[in-house]
């Protein structure tokens, strides 16, 4: 037997050439900047009447594993839009974020015949805003995060990226269900929990077994295609020597690797299922 792995959108992000490639070079030797940019991009646009027309929109995906006794959830995606427009204005940031009623979480859950109350394990990649947004609606889920995250959420270094002290919240009134690990994890028989760094000090990659092979759903280790095609890590990152070695390691790994906020991914998956 082998898992299922289901793409659930839970809203979508405004990006940039700088979030999504390294150093985002305007000229390079060896690369076009059309090459490296992801799918769909595209800059903001300012009005003469004062309106934004926003850039590169990404998904904020979350996955429901299906074939294992228990119902895993990667993540639990963007929160409430208005809210985080807020938070990241208070940081200078102002990219805009957006959700359809289809892509509320319960809702969409609910198209794949699931509840909130029905999910026994949620896998938080990693502590930043997009990835944890919906943590309290999990009221029967065991939370496994890596140890190195909490203290960057909790207390963060005021040059971190998207770790916000404003919603600590959002890990501490789970910790009577948090499960904090050290390292790489076998989470089933078909499921592995790899701590991959790079992007975080304690990203995960997930390992998966699958009818269509062995499935890296890389989270934020890999924004876009463009990072995989040209081996170039995305703009955000916090120890690329980790990332170097780790998506060598990927590559030896997997048959298909899934980045996480490109809609390219869905010229390849129509219905978001892969397996």
């Amino acid at each position: 037997m082998t898992v299922r792995l289901h793409n659930i959108v839970t809203g979508a992000l405004e990006s940039s050439y700088a979030t999504s490639v390294f150093g985002s070079p305007e000229k390079h030797p060896l690369v076009t900047k059309e090459e490296l940019v992801p799918f769909g991009y595209k800059e903001r646009k300012y009005n003469e009447d004062g309106t934004v027309e926003p850039g590169l929109m990404v998904p904020v995906p979350i996955w429901f594993i299906e074939g294992e006794d228990k119902n895993i959830l990667i993540d639990t995606g963007l929160g409430d839009c208005e809210e985080i427009m807020e938070l990241q204005n208070q940081y200078g940031i102002d990219y805009i974020a957006t959700k359809t009623k289809e892509q509320e979480i319960t809702t969409a859950l609910a198209a794949k015949g699931l509840t909130p109350d029905d999910i026994d394990i949620v896998v938080l990649t990693h502590l930043h805003f997009d990835h944890i947004g919906n943590n309290e609606l999990f009221k029967n889920a065991t939370f496994i995060v890596q140890k190195e995250e909490i203290p960057f959420l909790i207390s963060p270094p005021k040059f971190t990226n998207f770790y916000y002290r404003e919603w600590q919240h959002k890990i501490t009134a789970i910790s009577d269900r948090l499960k904090v690990i050290e390292g790489n994890m076998k989470l089933t028989k078909n499921i592995e929990l790899i701590q991959a760094g790079g992007h975080t000090p304690g990203q995960m990659i997930i390992m998966a077994n699958t009818m269509d092979g062995k499935v890296c759903l890389a989270s934020d280790f890999l924004y876009n295609y463009s990072n995989i095609r040209h081996e170039w890590p995305m703009g955000p990152i916090w120890n690329v020597q980790q990332w170097v070695n780790n998506f060598q390691y990927i590559k030896g790994n997997s048959d298909i690797i899934v980045p996480n906020h490109d809609y390219e991914f869905f010229e390849y998956y129509p219905n978001g299922i892969i397996g």
